[in-house]
This record gives C-alpha cells, structure tokens and sequence, in this order.
C-alpha cells in the first residue's frame, strides 16, 4: 500500500511540474561588471535558468541603452535546463561616473513574459580614487 501510495505521490508531482509555465532564473542575480575608462567595453556571460515546466522559448533581449546589446545563446531551454546570455556594453563614452546601470529585458514565453536584469558597471578608476591607504 505504501508503495502505491509513494507511486500516486510522485507521478502527481511530475505532471503537476509538466503544467507548470516556463520560469526564468538569472545567475548571478544583479550581476557587476568593472571597467576602464580607456577600454571600448565590457562582455559578461549571464546563466539563464528554466525552473518550469515547459519549454522556455526567448524571442528577443532589448536593453535600455543604445550602447548596450546581447546575444542569446540559447534560445530554447527546456525545464529545468540551463541557457546562456552574452551581454555587452560599449564603456567609450562613459567617463568619470562610479556606478552606471543598464538593464536587459528578456521577452519569452515564461510566466512573466518580461523579465529585466540588471548590470551595474563599476568604473575602476572610481574604486582605486576612493581605496583608503
């Protein structure tokens, strides 16, 4: 009995899982990139996580800067897979300022059909002015 029991309760969860919308989980979470001022740009790899139950399909990634732009790596990820993000933005015209934040919108099929990442850039020349000796 217990073992049907232990079946029943399995194969529910299973199917519960299947009628579960895709979901997106973005690793690491608000990510930080660090740049010159004399580098054209920064590049950083993004993991995009699909914690439901179908297919998660990205149709596009817009950012919210005209210096800024991705590439999908993955535009398919199955349940509980992994896919990847390239995200680049051009640093050249950014000068003195310390934190700039330019966000990515990622449009797909996931039960929030937009969902925005953060990426704080970090000027390094900032951080050595500030380092207290």
């Amino acid at each position: 009995m217990k073992t049907i029991l232990y079946l029943f309760c399995f194969l529910f969860g299973s199917i519960q899982a299947i009628n579960q919308p895709a979901d997106i989980i973005i690793r690491p979470g608000e990510p930080i990139a660090y740049f010159s001022p004399d580098e054209e740009g920064v590049v950083m790899d993004v993991m995009v996580l699909n914690k439901g139950g179908e297919t998660l399909a990205i149709r596009e990634v817009k950012s919210s800067c005209f210096c800024a732009s991705a590439i999908v790596n993955n535009p398919t990820i199955r349940p509980m897979g992994k896919g990847k993000l390239t995200l680049q933005v051009s640093t050249a015209r950014m000068k003195e300022d310390s934190l700039t934040r330019v966000d990515f919108t990622i449009l797909s099929n996931a039960k929030d059909s937009a969902f925005s990442i953060p990426l704080y850039l970090v000027n390094k020349k900032f951080l050595k002015d500030t380092k207290e000796y």
